[in-house]
């Protein structure tokens, strides 16, 4: 462990609340339009964008919809195996990669209740999820057409339960990412496969309570773990309550460099991410709480950051030309919005170019849950309300 953590580049990180890029003339945020949905739309549905589709996910059950909110294709996943299909993403050819856990004993009968998730309108942050059924131990993948047709299924059993939050793709493979029971709580894990299904050894990070929540292949096939940790990494202690941590690794699997955000007596949490290394999350320190959002170099020195008072949860993504969204639930005024001062958390997609300038703001209604891009549809924002669920899009 002393021999590996002295390899490592260990990079502390220091954020000013709104401060980033070179100031730029303030903007108005303007109201995003809701999509007329013709069937409603459960809290727990993942949601990614590919071309003209908005393409669904939820529990075993893949769909995808227009921008005039009506139904293109649906498909059931669950061949002969309890599964539940956690993550989902695009790849550069059109097509759906879904990620998931499965049993590996045959379902005798159909017989599950749905699940859905708690209301919680304000978007109050909550307890890191873990793996809650024992016997979901095979990773599972699924690669579906743009049109909705299964090409392939590959699966790996790890011998124990795991829970998958985020899966990467890219032309020379996926990773799988998330949380895996062990004897003593929960390690952060990651799985890679080539595009024809062979898997290589899982990977695990800690072994009583750390959570990986999203994952990046770099084009060297390098992977970053974004996640966040309670114990001792690579030598690294904890600082604060939790801290959020980024592990890199070589193609070869090496832990190559290890980054833990933290500041004392606070909960910080990476919840997100792009393929650009536009990284956002969460930090609690009492009763305060605001997102984080930083873009990093691919050394994982951060480049530019902003925070921004919130109720936790904040999503990002990436658009054209080195442009970013990250998307939260506002709390108050926000630097560089010119009309913007909510008397309730509301929702609140903030727009940066490349230099990390503020160039748009936009605002929508419910709790955020979503967020993704498209050339053809622009940017497009999931939200959930007690009521219903609500897809926005710009005007």
């Amino acid at each position: 462990m002393k021999r590996l953590a002295a390899a490592l580049l260990i990079l502390p990180l220091v954020f000013v609340s709104q401060q980033a890029g070179a100031v730029t003339k303030p903007v108005a945020a303007k109201e995003m339009v809701a999509i007329n949905l013709a069937t409603p739309i459960t809290a727990n549905t993942k949601m990614q964008i590919l071309g003209s589709s908005i393409v669904l996910l939820n529990d075993s059950t893949i769909w995808a919809i227009g921008a005039d909110g009506i139904e293109k294709w649906r498909l059931a996943l669950t061949q002969g195996a309890a599964s539940i299909a956690t993550a989902l993403m695009a790849d550069s050819s059109g097509n759906m990669w879904v990620a998931g856990s499965s049993a590996n004993v045959p379902v005798v009968a159909p017989n599950s209740i749905p699940t859905t998730a708690p209301i919680n309108p304000d978007n109050v942050v909550v307890a890191p999820k873990v793996p809650t059924r024992s016997d979901l131990t095979v990773a599972t993948v699924w690669k579906i057409s743009g049109a909705g047709q299964l090409l392939s299924t590959y699966s790996l059993d790890v011998k124990s339960a795991l829970l998958v939050n985020s899966i990467a793709v890219n032309t020379k493979g996926f990773t799988l990412g998330g949380i895996r029971a062990t004897d003593t709580g929960n390690s952060g894990f990651l799985i890679s496969g080539t595009l024809e299904g062979v898997f290589g050894a899982p990977i695990n990070l800690g072994t009583t309570e750390t959570n990986i929540d999203a994952v990046i292949r770099g084009t060297d096939s390098s992977i970053y773990a974004i996640g966040n940790s309670t114990e001792t990494l690579a030598g690294r202690k904890l600082v604060g309550l939790r801290d959020g941590i980024i592990a890199k690794y070589s193609s070869t699997g090496k832990l190559t460099s290890l980054v833990r955000s933290s500041a004392s007596k606070a909960t910080r949490e990476w919840n997100s991410a792009t393929n650009s290394l536009f990284l956002t999350g969460y930090v609690q320190t009492g009763q305060r709480v605001e997102s984080a959002l930083t873009k990093f170099a691919t050394n994982l020195s951060p480049t530019w950051t902003f925070r921004f008072a919130s109720t936790g949860t904040t999503i990002a993504a990436l658009g054209p030309s080195g442009t970013h969204f990250a998307v939260f639930a506002s709390k108050s005024a926000v630097k560089g919005v010119s009309n913007w001062k909510p008397s309730r958390p509301t929702p609140l997609l903030l727009t940066f170019n490349s230099k990390g300038a503020l160039t748009a703001a936009n605002s929508a209604t419910g709790v955020p849950i979503a967020l993704g891009y498209s050339k053809d549809l622009g940017v497009v924002l999931m939200t959930s309300s007690q009521t219903a669920v609500s897809i926005f899009r710009l005007t």
